[in-house]
């Protein structure tokens, strides 16, 4: 009896210990998240350098697409647009990626509005050493290989300056400095 007792606990304190192991904030940080992203975008430069700079992620989760990542070289302090565009390409300066992604017709807004663009992403602050992250669950969107609402094979655009949210069309965020094409995770 005290066998089956000690082996029970032990099961049960595993079983626990591996539950926090296997956290979201944890495995975020620890770089594997519970569920791998579907989608990846390396972030470069727009200019002739054509530097990367970052990568942003996305995944499905309850009740949306999470889009998390870093970007960096941004000037320190400095807070940045970061919209989801209609066309995968970052030719001419990014200005090929086309205006945000909006599939079904509603007008700039902030990105928690349901009525707003899908490609509507919150603004990111680059830290002192110029550094931004976002990790933001998109409603609008989805991480499918096709789809309506689906983000594969689009352009993340980060542009130079805030999207103030009001702004027709895109919220006058200013130039685009960094693109990166969505693909799927290989």
């Amino acid at each position: 009896m005290k066998k089956i007792m000690l082996a029970s606990a032990l099961l049960c304190g595993s079983a626990l210990a591996m539950t926090g192991c296997q956290s979201t904030q944890g495995q975020l940080k620890t770089g594997n998240p519970l569920n791998q992203p579907a989608l990846k975008s390396v972030i470069k430069t727009t200019n002739s350098s054509n530097q990367e700079v970052g990568q942003v992620y996305l995944r499905p989760v309850d009740g949306g697409v999470q889009v998390y990542g870093k970007i960096s070289q941004l000037p320190a302090g400095e807070t940045v647009a970061i919209h989801i565009h209609e066309t995968g390409s970052c030719d001419m300066m990014g200005k090929a990626a086309g205006g945000h992604f909006n599939p079904d017709g509603y007008p700039h807004s902030n990105p928690d509005d349901m009525m707003g663009h899908a490609g509507d992403l919150p603004n990111i602050t680059a830290n002192e050493d110029g550094v931004a992250t976002i990790n933001y669950v998109n409603k609008k969107i989805s991480a499918a290989k096709a789809g309506k609402y689906s983000v594969n094979r689009r352009a993340v655009i980060v542009h130079a300056g805030a999207d103030d949210y009001v702004s027709q069309p895109s919220g006058a965020s200013g130039d685009r400095i960094a693109c990166g094409i969505i693909t799927e995770v290989m």
